[in-house]
Parts: structure tokens; C-alpha cells; sequence
């Protein structure tokens, strides 16, 4: 029997997912496209003679200004372009046999320059004025209440930007089905809101190519593509364009887009952490629709900066929930001469992760609680095998199966009234997992999904594999399952997660307990007041509750300026903490007595190079001098040290950017003159300073993770947020977060 959750079953879809959709080997019709290879045109596509002129076989062999002009081709700056998109490298007005052209330039993954060339629609548009209703959009998302509320926000923005007669925005589970969550339609349309989409409308080259490309207009279904003249490159392999605003569409898609009724339609990528999870799709019944180059690039920025506040937005209401869930199991668990797993396994843990029963075992003990099936192991070995895992910002993954009778038919007899586990591993073979009972519940689709069209020749072999006729609403009643595994259900699990490893850390050693004790009475109990200043600041053990070496302090001077401090020495437990505090202790002697950054670095240098020969530390030590904003518009000024540490970042109404600091060796190592420098705040502008453990991730490059502190701190000056969307619920590292915020936020 298929299962409806899962949608329908693909097997026989490896047809469409095997078609090379980057290398179509021809383009759309509405412009023109050029591809150059050692600055000479190797390939033109077919319709150059009938928008341009020239037939393609003239072109070939000659160099860009010798087809397009001197000038176009100045405009055009080839020796700056790079990989990626067609809007990488801006967009170029040029002119054209007298008419206006909007052109693009990108390099393609074999090396050779695309140029894209379309005709300006409209002769007289401003090119700025799709801007401006994208950035008045962008406003207006930072009023917004509800994630709801943004998706709907999305979807008339764009639809305002683009004029397209219907815009969607769809959310990808974690199978890719998708879900339409925000809708703005012209009037007369039937609506598709909450109507769910299985993944094989997306084959994976597809979705591979969403997540390089990040927008794509079909400006007419019913177009001819036009071919590559000649149809491949030099070498003889075929042109990837893989980036190409005309790349020709893939008749498969075409065809579905024809039996949804669709005459255009344009989709733009919505991304987390360089993967796709939602996008933007935008359909016209009426016949063809082209907005320009520049609406594109428009309704693109419009829709990258609502996806981040989207997400930034998910990462708010998932640190509620986290926050809930660990203040709940912090009221429940108490009993500290109870084993682990007795302590947790309660009639409390079941209402405050919303399931049926629990199985906790930690070391020789095993509790359970509420429904659970008869061969727990079996369950759980049989689910940790088969599922794909899922981290959801945990840095061990969770497994989950919401239909154990479909996808695990030999534990029928076991399971009882079990439809569903959520496996949980913990350190040293324990573990945590969850069971759900079954729960029957009504899906609609967009159309039926098990209603592809297979052609197969007298053998029986797949031939051909079409889309679905029809999309009109269509409802599936499914049984056996149970409620399925949110991304919420996930992350609660992780914090219960957490609360297990930090009970048997404590409970098994005694030096982390003093490390604790330590680590805390080294934090400032309060923060300094300044007047018309807001002062922020967050530390978070990492995962198990394992200290660190990290530590925030501020405090006011005799001369009533305010000591900044944030710093991180390496390693972990007793030492770490130890080394720490004295460093912590005499920086701020340091600082009371001489009131100088630069002198109490030096000092401090030198007290390590005496003392914690042994230990690598890393900080930032500033002194804010706050005051009435002067003429300059700066509202107080930060003279720091930065000794080895990670840049802080600056916030304003606008977005966020690292400050270029002045570096020094971290400390213990700064045998030279000691280097100030200085910050100058404006009225309402934050200073994040942070350790390196909110943005190390194993696996992850630290640049990537920099830019995604400082996209997130352009949209939300919530440490909490902050801290749940980087370092997520579980971390290998601890992390410290201090801001100073301006007078003047708005």
C-alpha cells in the first residue's frame, strides 16, 4: 500500500531525474545568449540573427565588441566576471541597434563567459523603481508578528514587484514534499493555500540546480526553445548552463506547468545554511508574462532578505520553545539520589514533549513511561537503522519514523499501539526514545499525487514519465500513522537530550561541578549602568554542560567610563576555568588601576607569559566613553584592544558589518608594542562582541559561518536568537555574547 505521508512512490521516476536538465543545449526565446571562450564567441544561440541581426554562424570566432559594439562591450566589463548566477555580477544597460537591452554576465562551471542579452520591455522603466517596492516590502516585514504573517507578506510583496497573477510560497518538510504556507492571487483564481506538493514534482538535478541558481523564468510555456549554434563547445561536451537565466526548460516541466493551466511562471530559491527549504513560485494564467532583468533582481533581493528574516524569525519561536521545554524539564527533574532515567522517565516528560510513552536508559538502568512497545530494543535498533537522521542544531543526530508498521513490517506483532518512535542516542550507548500513537488525519494535495502518467514499451520498460493531468484539491484520509515528527517535536528532543547529559556529567564528575562553581563566580553578577545605554549579555556551557574557558565581564571605572571585556582560553573543565579566572581577575585589576586599554593588554600580556606559560588565550578589552551624540552623529566611542579574537560586529536599522580591527597576537604571545584602536558608535547602533564557540561548527567553513552572524545580527539583536540560530541547541563549544546598544533604537 503507498504511503500518503511519503507521497507518491517514486521508483519509477529515475526517468526525469536522469534527464541533464544544465546542459538543455538551447535557451528561451526572449533574448539572446553568447558564450565565450578565450575572449573570442565559440556558441550563439539560434535567435541572434532574428533579435539582433547577425545569423550565429557570422559571429563565431569573434571577439564580444566585434559583435556588440565597443561601448556594450565596455559596459559589459568581461574581465571581472565570476562564477555564478546571471545577477553575480549586476546587471548592464546597453544599447542596441537603437533599442534598450538589460545584460548579464556570469562564468560558467567550465570556465567559459555566458552573456545573456534581453530587450527592455518597456523603453521607458525605471530601473530603480522595482527597488523601491522591494525595500518598502522589506520595511514592512519588521512588523510583522507571525511567521504566518511573513509568508503572506512574501507572497504579496513579491506579486506587487513581479505582476504575476498568482504567487506562492512553499515550505519543504524534511521528505521535500512541500506545503503552500502564503498565497496573493488575482481575483477569480481558486486558491492552493495549504494544498501540499509530494517531492517528485522537484526531481533532485532540479532541487541541485534551485540551490545553485536561486530564480528562474519560463516567460512563455508554449515558447520554442532555440538552439546552441554550434550545439556543442570546442572541446566537444555540451555548454552547462547550469546559471543561465534563458536555459531552456525541460519538457517534462513544461508539460506539468501546461496542465496546472499556466501560460508563465518564475520560482525564486528560498535558502538556510546554503540548502533549500522553501521558494517562491509565481504562475500567470493568461498567456506569457516577462518581467524584466531588473524586476527579477528585485523580486530575488526581496525574497533573499524576507527568507532570512524568515528564518531568523523560525529561530526566534524555536528558542521559545526551547526555552519552555528545558524550564519544564528543569521543574520536573529533582530527585538527585534517583538514577538518571528514573528521574526522567516521569509522567511530566510525556506532556512536556507531547507523546505517548518514553523509554530513557542510562548505563544498567532502563525506565519507561506511558505507551511503549513491547521490544523497545528492537524498535530502536530498527529505526536507527533504516531513518534518515536529523540534527535540527544538534550536534549528534535524532531518527525518526512516524509509520513503524509500513516502513518496519517485521515488528508488527511488537508494536502494540505504537505508531510512531523518535530515537534520541546519548553517550556510551544510552539512550532516549519517544513513541507516538496512531492518529488518523486528512491531507489535500495539489491534485493526485499517485497519478503520474508512465508510458512503457511492449517489454514493460519505462519509456517515459509525464506529470500528473489534473491539480485540483484532492484528499487523502491517512491511517496508521502518527502525528508526524515537527522540526519543534526535534528540538524539544534535543533539550531533553541535553538535560540527560548534564545530569550524568554531574552526577560523574565532581571537577566538573567545581569547574561550574568557578566558571559562574567568574561572570558578573549584574551589568554596569549607563545612562541611555542598554547592555546585553549571554553565556551558554557547551554540550553535556562542559565548561570552557570563556568569559564576559563590564564594569564601571572610578572615572565613570565603562570596562568591556570577552574572552576565550582554550580547552575545557578545571584548567580552563582556572586560567580563565585569573586572567579575568587580573585584567580587571589592570584596568581599574591604569584606566588605559592598551596598558592593561600589555599588562596582561605579561602576567601570562609569568603565569599560564601553558595556556592560549584570545581577547577583546574596550572601554566605552558614553555621551550626548555630537555633530558627527556619534552617540560614544569604544578604544579597545583585539588580542587574537574574532572581529565584533556593528548593527544598525540597515544591517549588520564586521568592524576592521586593529589586531595584536593573542595573549601571552604580544611581544611588540600593543595596538589600539577605536569604534565609533552611532545613536542607535549595537556592538556585538562574541567568543568563537557561538560560530565553529565542525564541517562547516568559518567564513560561512561569520556571514551567517552577521546576516542574522542585521535582523535581530536578540542574543537568545542569535545564539539558537548559530550555535543551535546542543554545541561542542561554549559560547559568550556581550552588545552595547546606543541611545536612539528605534
Amino acid at each position: 500500500m503507498q504511503d500518503p505521508e511519503h507521497g507518491p512512490d517514486d521508483s519509477d521516476l529515475d526517468t526525469c531525474a536522469a534527464e541533464p536538465i544544465h546542459v538543455p543545449g538551447a535557451v528561451q526565446p526572449r533574448g539572446v545568449l553568447l558564450v565565450l571562450q578565450d575572449d573570442v564567441v565559440v556558441q550563439a544561440s539560434a535567435n541572434l540573427a532574428e533579435l539582433l541581426g547577425p545569423a550565429p554562424s557570422d559571429v563565431l570566432g569573434l571577439s564580444l565588441p566585434a559583435v556588440l559594439g565597443d561601448d556594450a562591450a565596455a559596459a559589459l566589463r568581461l574581465d571581472d566576471v565570476t562564477e555564478g548566477g546571471p545577477l553575480a555580477d549586476g546587471l548592464r544597460r546597453v544599447t542596441l541597434d537603437g533599442r534598450t537591452w538589460v545584460a548579464s554576465t556570469h562564468r560558467n562551471p567550465q570556465g567559459a563567459v555566458v552573456v545573456e542579452l534581453e530587450p527592455l520591455v518597456d523603453q521607458d522603466a525605471d530601473p530603480a523603481e522595482p527597488y523601491r517596492t522591494a525595500y518598502t516590502v522589506l520595511a514592512q516585514a519588521a512588523t510583522v508578528g507571525s511567521l504566518d504573517d511573513l509568508y503572506d507578506l512574501t507572497a504579496r510583496g513579491v506579486r506587487e514587484v513581479t505582476g504575476f497573477d498568482r504567487v506562492m510560497v512553499y515550505r519543504f518538510d524534511e521528505d521535500h514534499h512541500g506545503q503552500v504556507v502564503g498565497e496573493a492571487l488575482r481575483p477569480g483564481l481558486d486558491p492552493f493555500l495549504g494544498h501540499r506538493y509530494p517531492a517528485a514534482d522537484i526531481p533532485p538535478q532540479a532541487r541541485a540546480l534551485y540551490e545553485k541558481s536561486w530564480l528562474r523564468l519560463i516567460h512563455d510555456v508554449a515558447s520554442v526553445p532555440r538552439p546552441l549554434v554550434p550545439p556543442l563547445l570546442p572541446a566537444g561536451e555540451p555548454t552547462d548552463l547550469s546559471f543561465a537565466s534563458l536555459r531552456a526548460v525541460s519538457p517534462v516541466h513544461v508539460e506539468y506547468l501546461r496542465n496546472m493551466g499556466v501560460g508563465a511562471s518564475m520560482s525564486i530559491s528560498l535558502l538556510r545554511g546554503g540548502r533549500l527549504w522553501g521558494m517562491v513560485a509565481c504562475h500567470h494564467v493568461d498567456g506569457p508574462h516577462t518581467p524584466s532583468l531588473e524586476v527579477r533582481a528585485a523580486a530575488e533581493a526581496l525574497a533573499s532578505g524576507l527568507s532570512l528574516q524568515m528564518v531568523v524569525r523560525a529561530a526566534a519561536d524555536d528558542a521559545q520553545h526551547a526555552r519552555e521545554v528545558a524550564r519544564a524539564l528543569g521543574a520536573m527533574v529533582r530527585a538527585e539520589d534517583d538514577p538518571v532515567a528514573e528521574a526522567v522517565a516521569q509522567p511530566g516528560l510525556l506532556r512536556i514533549l507531547g507523546v505517548d510513552g518514553a523509554v530513557v536508559r542510562t548505563g544498567d538502568v532502563t525506565a519507561s513511561v506511558g505507551l511503549v512497545p513491547d521490544a523497545p530494543d528492537a524498535v530502536v535498533e530498527a529505526v536507527r537503522r533504516a531513518a534518515r537522521p536529523r540534527k535540527d542544531g544538534g550536534t549528534e543526530p535524532v531518527y525518526t519514523s512516524h509509520d513503524l508498521r509500513l516502513e518496519h513490517p517485521e515488528l508488527a506483532g511488537r508494536l502494540g499501539d505504537v505508531a510512531g518512535a523518535l530515537v534520541a542516542p546519548l553517550p556510551d550507548g544510552d539512550l532516549l526514545a519517544l513513541f507516538r500513537r496512531e492518529v488518523a488525519r486528512e491531507l489535500t494535495w495539489g491534485g493526485d499525487p499517485h497519478a503520474k502518467t508512465v508510458d512503457r514499451d511492449e517489454d514493460g520498460a519505462v519509456v517515459r514519465v509525464g506529470p500528473r493531468q489534473s491539480f485540483a484539491a484532492w484528499r487523502e484520509a491517512v491511517h496508521g500513522t502518527c502525528e508526524p515528527w515537527s522540526d519543534h517535536d526535534v528540538r524539544a528532543a534535543l533539550v531533553a537530550r541535553r538535560t540527560i547529559v548534564e545530569l550524568l556529567y554531574r552526577r560523574s564528575r565532581p571537577d566538573l561541578g567545581a569547574a561550574l562553581v568557578l566558571q559562574h563566580s567568574s561572570l558578573p553578577a549584574e551589568l554596569p549602568t549607563v545612562p541611555g545605554w542598554e547592555l546585553e549579555a549571554r553565556y551558554r556551557p557547551a554540550e553535556g554542560g562542559s565548561v570552557g574557558g570563556d568569559w564576559y565581564d563590564a564594569f564601571e571605572l572610578p572615572d565613570g567610563r565603562a570596562a568591556l571585556v570577552i574572552g576565550d582560553v582554550a580547552g575545557h573543565g578545571l584548567p580552563a576555568a582556572s586560567a580563565m579566572n585569573q586572567l579575568r581577575n587580573g585584567l580587571r585589576t589592570l584596568l581599574l588601576e591604569h584606566r588605559d586599554v592598551a596598558t592593561a593588554a600589555a599588562g596582561l600580556d605579561r602576567l601570562a607569559r609569568t603565569l599560564l606559560t601553558d595556556d592560549m588565550a584570545t581577547v577583546l578589552v574596550g572601554i566605552l566613553e558614553a555621551g550626548p551624540a555630537d555633530a558627527d552623529g556619534v552617540a560614544g566611542v569604544v578604544d579597545y584592544v583585539c588580542a587574537g579574537h574574532l572581529p565584533p560586529v556593528l548593527a544598525d536599522t540597515h544591517g549588520a558589518r564586521f568592524v576592521e580591527v586593529v589586531r595584536n597576537p593573542p595573549v601571552g604571545a604580544m611581544r611588540q608594542a600593543v595596538r589600539a584602536g577605536r569604534i565609533e558608535l552611532a545613536p542607535g547602533e549595537s556592538l556585538l562582541l562574541y567568543t568563537d564557540g557561538l560560530v565553529e561548527r565542525r564541517g562547516t567553513r568559518l567564513l560561512e559561518r561569520l556571514e551567517d552572524l552577521r546576516s542574522t545580527v542585521g535582523l535581530t539583536r536578540d542574543l537568545e536568537v542569535i545564539e539558537h540560530k548559530l550555535a543551535g541547541l546542543e554545541s561542542d563549544d561554549d559560547s559568550t555574547m556581550l552588545m552595547i546598544t546606543a541611545p536612539g533604537r528605534r
